[in-house]
């Protein structure tokens, strides 16, 4: 046991060394500038908007798809990250980090594809999965799924990245500009009941353009939505 440790201690140091980057998740792995330029990807005029169905979805579809990737996460379909619901509706896209047990716990958020601030959570969806990624599995495993609000969780179970009889816990990310997290009842999807975690109602005074928000407001409330994740596994 002494030997293995000593190995992993040198392992340790050798990365270091070398300057490999080394994931070590928690909320540190939370910043400004990221979620600042994941939102800016989501709402880039030049995509055209991202109105479910339309080229400005797909787009923002595979660059959700990417940003999963780059957080460690394996795709959460048997195809790949993106799960098509149908032209009208748009598409899901689902990254998972896998657990050691057999069941998993859901994060989800709803996108209507309309505005900068419905993009917020998708955005906090990326930087809260970034802070998971760890050399050690999670107990269990982690879904991370940004929805169009159109497909919404009725009828998830059909569609779910995981059979529902697995899921221990669902959690929808709501609003992210407000002063604190508030853990609200959401809809049950099969035989559990989700926890809405959001921070009220938008304030007027928000603006609606990137460079204007209050990045360490979100930053502390998908900070605060971590604690409550990470609480189950």
């Amino acid at each position: 046991m002494i030997r293995l440790f000593l190995v992993a201690m040198m392992a340790g140091c050798d990365a270091e060394r070398l300057s490999v980057a080394v994931p070590r998740g928690g909320v540190e792995a939370i910043q400004y500038a990221q979620i600042k330029r994941d939102l800016w990807k989501m709402t880039d005029p030049r995509i055209g908007g991202r109105v479910p169905g339309s080229s400005g979805s797909r787009i923002v579809a595979r660059y959700l798809a990417e940003r999963m990737e780059m957080a460690g996460m394996d795709p959460g379909f048997p195809d790949g990250y993106r799960k098509d619901l149908g032209r009208q509706v748009g598409e899901m896209v689902c990254g998972v980090h896998r657990g050691s047990g057999d069941q998993a716990v859901l994060i989800v958020t709803m996108d209507p594809g309309i505005g900068t601030l419905s993009a917020v959570p998708a955005a906090g969806l990326l930087s809260l999965a970034a802070t998971f990624e760890t050399p050690q599995a999670p107990m269990h495993s982690l879904y991370f799924c940004s929805i169009p609000e159109a497909g919404g969780l009725t009828g998830f179970p059909a569609r779910s990245p995981v059979p529902v009889s697995a899921i221990l816990e669902v959690f929808m990310v709501g609003t992210l500009t407000g002063s604190k997290i508030v853990d609200d009842p959401g809809p049950k999807v099969g035989h559990v009941q989700s926890h809405h975690l959001h921070s009220g109602p938008i304030d007027a005074a928000v603006s609606e353009r990137v460079g204007e928000l209050n990045y360490r407001i979100i930053r502390d409330r998908i900070a605060d939505v971590y604690s409550v994740v990470a609480a189950v596994d």
